[in-house]
């Protein structure tokens, strides 16, 4: 369990989120931060044949950082 919470917060910096405190509350996250969220949380799941629809999961990242929801999409793939 502490391996997987790990490769999840690992997944969370890597995509950038990195300055997120776990006392924050989900209702004060961007529109972006919340599906870069939704798409760690979704990389480790078990379902197969499943579409995912990710509306501009790089709005609002600095363009040195846009890289990374791409590079999360093709794990997820």
């Amino acid at each position: 369990m502490l391996q997987a919470l790990a490769l999840r917060l690992e997944n969370l910096v890597t995509i950038g989120l990195g300055y997120l405190s776990l006392d924050r509350e989900s209702s004060t996250l961007s529109g972006g931060e919340s599906q870069r969220v939704k798409m760690v949380r979704h990389l480790g799941s078990s379902l197969t044949d499943i579409t995912y629809v990710f509306d501009e999961p790089s709005v609002g990242l600095h363009p040195h950082d846009v890289g990374r929801p791409a590079g999360l999409m093709q794990q997820l793939r």
